[in-house]
């Protein structure tokens, strides 16, 4: 019996196989490798992930600043009220005093009296001169 022929195809059809194999092997371990070095590298690693970190950094830096441009303009309308307020209480206190018509409320100190004396004597002074003694 001559089964040469039988063994080479079948010696092909495994060597075949064997091959698809081979090559499957091959291409499933260069797919998960590709997967495990993508996995283990992560997303936005190295380069993209300094580019995130400075965006954010950017990000944070410019909602801080805005926040403390919100917080100035806040007391700066705080402090414009308060110095309206402190404007129109001054405005009262003017108008009332002037409401008084002058009159004092208050008694004189003693220089404020002695003063007054002194203008009043002068005054008297000039109206009465010393006129010489008739007899």
């Amino acid at each position: 019996m001559n089964i040469a022929h039988t063994n080479s195809k079948a010696e092909a059809a495994g060597g075949l196989v064997c091959k698809t194999a081979l090559v499957r092997l091959l291409a499933c371990a260069l797919i998960g490798g590709a997967t495990m070095s993508v996995a283990h590298a992560g997303p936005g690693r190295g380069q993209p992930q300094q580019q995130q970190q400075q965006q954010q950094d950017r990000q944070e830096y410019y909602r801080e600043a805005e926040q403390r441009q919100r917080q100035n303009d806040d007391r700066q309308r705080e402090d414009e009220r308060a110095f309206q307020a402190r404007a129109e209480e001054q405005r009262r206190q003017l108008e009332q005093q002037q409401g008084n018509d002058g009159r004092r409320n208050s008694r004189m100190t003693p220089d404020e009296r002695r003063d007054l004396r002194r203008q009043i004597n002068e005054a008297g002074a000039e109206l009465y001169p010393a006129q010489g003694r008739r007899r």
